[in-house]
Protein backbone atom coordinates (compact mmCIF):
# COMPACT_ATOMS: atom_id res chain seq x y z
CA UNK A 1 0.00 0.00 0.00
CA UNK A 2 1.12 3.21 -0.65
CA UNK A 3 0.18 7.01 0.28
CA UNK A 4 0.60 10.21 -0.52
CA UNK A 5 0.12 13.18 2.46
CA UNK A 6 -2.15 16.02 1.77
CA UNK A 7 -0.17 18.92 -0.04
CA UNK A 8 -1.06 22.65 -0.99
CA UNK A 9 -4.47 21.14 -2.90
CA UNK A 10 -5.55 19.46 0.51
CA UNK A 11 -5.77 16.16 -1.12
CA UNK A 12 -4.44 12.89 0.05
CA UNK A 13 -4.10 9.78 -2.00
CA UNK A 14 -4.23 6.08 -0.88
CA UNK A 15 -3.51 3.50 -3.53
CA UNK A 16 -3.15 -0.22 -2.76
CA UNK A 17 -1.55 -2.70 -5.49
CA UNK A 18 -4.85 -4.86 -5.65
CA UNK A 19 -6.40 -1.47 -7.05
CA UNK A 20 -8.21 0.14 -4.73
CA UNK A 21 -8.25 4.10 -4.40
CA UNK A 22 -8.79 6.37 -1.48
CA UNK A 23 -9.01 9.87 -1.82
CA UNK A 24 -9.56 12.43 1.22
CA UNK A 25 -10.06 16.09 0.41
CA UNK A 26 -10.35 18.36 3.03
CA UNK A 27 -12.82 21.24 3.27
CA UNK A 28 -11.79 24.93 2.59
CA UNK A 29 -12.18 28.14 4.14
CA UNK A 30 -14.68 29.96 2.35
CA UNK A 31 -16.07 26.65 -0.07
CA UNK A 32 -19.15 25.07 0.70
CA UNK A 33 -18.74 21.52 0.65
CA UNK A 34 -22.58 19.47 0.50
CA UNK A 35 -21.91 15.91 1.50
CA UNK A 36 -22.77 13.89 -1.26
CA UNK A 37 -21.94 16.36 -3.01
CA UNK A 38 -18.98 15.37 -5.93
CA UNK A 39 -18.25 12.39 -3.35
CA UNK A 40 -18.43 9.07 -5.29
CA UNK A 41 -17.26 5.60 -4.82
CA UNK A 42 -15.59 3.82 -7.32
CA UNK A 43 -14.80 0.24 -7.98
CA UNK A 44 -12.22 -0.32 -10.66
CA UNK A 45 -12.83 -3.23 -12.72
CA UNK A 46 -9.85 -5.01 -14.98
CA UNK A 47 -11.51 -4.70 -18.36
CA UNK A 48 -13.67 -2.94 -20.49
CA UNK A 49 -15.32 -6.13 -20.91
CA UNK A 50 -16.08 -6.74 -16.77
CA UNK A 51 -17.32 -2.83 -16.80
CA UNK A 52 -20.06 -4.06 -19.91
CA UNK A 53 -20.89 -7.29 -17.80
CA UNK A 54 -21.52 -5.28 -14.43
CA UNK A 55 -23.82 -2.32 -16.44
CA UNK A 56 -25.76 -5.14 -18.16
CA UNK A 57 -26.60 -6.67 -14.49
CA UNK A 58 -27.01 -3.51 -13.12
CA UNK A 59 -30.29 -3.19 -15.54
CA UNK A 60 -31.18 -6.63 -15.64
CA UNK A 61 -31.59 -6.02 -12.09
CA UNK A 62 -33.67 -2.64 -12.10
CA UNK A 63 -31.23 0.11 -12.12
CA UNK A 64 -31.84 3.17 -14.85
CA UNK A 65 -28.14 3.75 -15.80
CA UNK A 66 -26.39 5.04 -18.50
CA UNK A 67 -24.60 2.93 -20.87
CA UNK A 68 -20.47 3.21 -20.17
CA UNK A 69 -18.56 6.18 -22.66
CA UNK A 70 -15.02 6.85 -22.34
CA UNK A 71 -14.75 9.44 -19.24
CA UNK A 72 -11.31 10.92 -18.18
CA UNK A 73 -9.21 8.10 -19.77
CA UNK A 74 -11.15 4.80 -18.92
CA UNK A 75 -14.16 3.29 -19.78
CA UNK A 76 -16.78 3.68 -17.37
CA UNK A 77 -20.06 4.55 -16.17
CA UNK A 78 -21.64 6.57 -13.13
CA UNK A 79 -25.13 5.65 -11.37
CA UNK A 80 -26.89 6.60 -8.18
CA UNK A 81 -26.84 3.66 -5.54
CA UNK A 82 -30.00 3.42 -3.13
CA UNK A 83 -29.43 5.82 -0.50
CA UNK A 84 -28.08 8.18 -3.06
CA UNK A 85 -24.68 7.65 -2.93
CA UNK A 86 -23.27 7.82 -6.79
CA UNK A 87 -20.90 4.94 -7.65
CA UNK A 88 -18.68 4.87 -10.28
CA UNK A 89 -17.31 1.70 -12.24
CA UNK A 90 -14.06 2.16 -14.20
CA UNK A 91 -11.57 -0.15 -16.11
Amino acid sequence: MEGAPPGKTGMAFLNHDNGMALTSIKERRGIEIMYPGFFHIGFIQESEERVNEVDRRLKEDGFDIPPPDRLHGSWTFYFQAPGGFTIEVPG
